[in-house]
């Protein structure tokens, strides 16, 4: 294994090993609370609220698909690194 499949093995165990705590489960519950307040759209005053709202939905989605994202790039790579 080079050094740069070295680096980004160490980048993916610490991040699944940040996927296993108590403070990052909190997290997700607290982003996907702050999601379902987001869409609620009955809140939204006028064209300019409704974009910005889109962007906040967007930011919030990319938070929680986060996990499951370096979850399928680490099967990826190591399955690449067996081959």
């Amino acid at each position: 294994m080079n050094q740069e499949d070295k680096d980004l093995q160490d980048y993916y165990e610490n991040l699944l090993e940040l996927f296993t705590t108590v403070g990052w489960k909190q997290y997700v519950e607290d982003i996907t609370d702050n999601k379902e307040m987001l869409q609620d759209i009955t809140t939204i005053a006028d064209e300019k609220q409704f974009w910005h709202r889109r962007g906040q939905l967007e930011a919030v989605t990319r938070i929680l698909q986060y996990e499951t994202s370096i979850k399928n790039s680490y099967e990826d790579f190591t399955e690449d690194s067996n081959a």
